[in-house]
């Protein structure tokens, strides 16, 4: 009895998925290649023009130094203490109902929210992921705060945007409240997505001694500011480099962006502020992969912020007006010169690149 050869031809689904593998180990080879382009072609940059470069970034770490380091660390350390003690069970049961009623999320939030509003970025995505990890919400309430709950900074807008570069306390205050009202805006809209939550203080975190909170927050701190400084100077570096965009830098680095040179209308360094600049974002990666988010989805609502930031800032300088313009305001159309417009390109795209890169924790087989 003879038998026939027959080759084995793999199920339809079985090719699909060996199609899917192919499309992506391809996709990723592209990627490696352009992000190594991109690298080599930063790296030469930088070594071309080291002056200019170290120059932006000595400027870089200057304004990180005067701004970010003595206004964050210490309020950073303090708020991470309260979430990983009892201290924020009280301020939860005491307040949480606000944000049940108004943003339509458990108690135990209300510290983090609260607490985030005043710290700035950072504090908002660290004490939302502290939530996530001690298992007080979900991963599905930890994406729908990281949409809303981010903010500059009483320190940093207030004083450092306001006191010291802008000369008047009161602008400070209204870009505060204009991004913390587009904020509170946003979460409360939000709410309406998701089922009503029970009313009922819960709290699953764990909680630590006075000593050994401080210890971790301490910890905790100092690599976030660390991380903000190192940003903040690698952007600088390039901008040393290159003549980015007067309204182009703000969406890169919003430190140097709002605090340099340049001057914008009030409503518009709203807006910025409530966007927070690329190097913020790339800040929050950590956290946006940890609450399993889309990047394009964190990012978007940054946009509606900022565009809800910008319009809340020129209602609330109707009702109350400045004594003097702070801002030089410019009737002139934005325009990037062709000059700088494709090297402010490839910065952007080869940021992005990465950022894509950095999001891709499985390996194909």
């Amino acid at each position: 009895m003879f038998y026939c050869g027959m080759s084995r031809t793999p199920s339809p689904t079985k090719l699909k998925l060996l199609t899917a593998i192919k499309v992506t180990k391809m996709k990723r080879k592209h990627s490696d290649a352009i992000s190594l382009i991109l690298l080599l072609t930063a790296a030469g940059m930088l070594i071309c023009f080291s002056a200019e470069a170290k120059e932006g970034a000595y400027n870089g770490y200057v304004l990180a130094q005067s701004t970010i380091i003595p206004s964050l660390t210490p309020l950073l350390i303090i708020f991470l203490i309260v979430m990983k003690t009892g201290a924020k069970d009280v301020l939860a049961k005491a307040l949480g109902f606000l944000s049940h009623y108004v943003l339509n999320l458990p108690y135990v939030v209300f510290p983090a929210v609260f607490l985030g509003m005043l710290g700035g970025y950072p504090t908002g995505a660290m004490l939302t992921g502290e939530l996530s990890e001690g298992g007080d919400i979900d991963k599905k309430q930890a994406r729908r705060m990281m949409r809303f709950n981010f903010c500059g900074g009483a320190g940093f807008i207030i004083t450092a945007v306001g006191t010291a570069t802008l000369n008047s306390r009161r602008a400070g205050v209204i870009l505060f409240l204009s991004n913390v009202t587009a904020s509170m805006l946003l979460g409360f809209i939000l709410s309406f997505t998701e089922k009503r939550t029970e009313e009922k203080f819960y709290s699953n975190g764990e909680r630590l001694g006075f000593a050994d909170a401080m210890c971790q927050s301490v910890t905790s701190a100092v690599g976030s500011v660390l991380n903000i400084t190192a940003y903040i100077i690698f952007f600088s570096a390039f901008s040393g480099i290159f003549n980015i965009g007067k309204y182009l830098m703000p969406l890169l680095e919003i430190t140097n962006g709002v605090c340099g040179e340049n001057r914008f209308s009030l409503p518009l360094v709203s807006g910025y502020l409530a966007f927070g600049g690329l190097c913020i974002h790339l800040q929050l990666l950590p956290f946006i992969r940890q609450a399993d988010m889309k990047l394009w989805d964190f990012c978007l609502f940054r946009g509606l912020s900022a565009a809800l930031s910008y319009g809340v800032c020129r209602v609330l300088l109707l009702i109350f007006p400045l004594e003097q313009e702070v801002f030089n305001q410019s009737a002139q159309a934005v325009r990037l010169s062709s000059e700088n417009a494709l090297l402010s390109f490839l910065l952007i795209l080869g940021c992005f690149v990465l950022v894509l890169d950095t999001r891709s924790k499985k390996s194909v087989v």
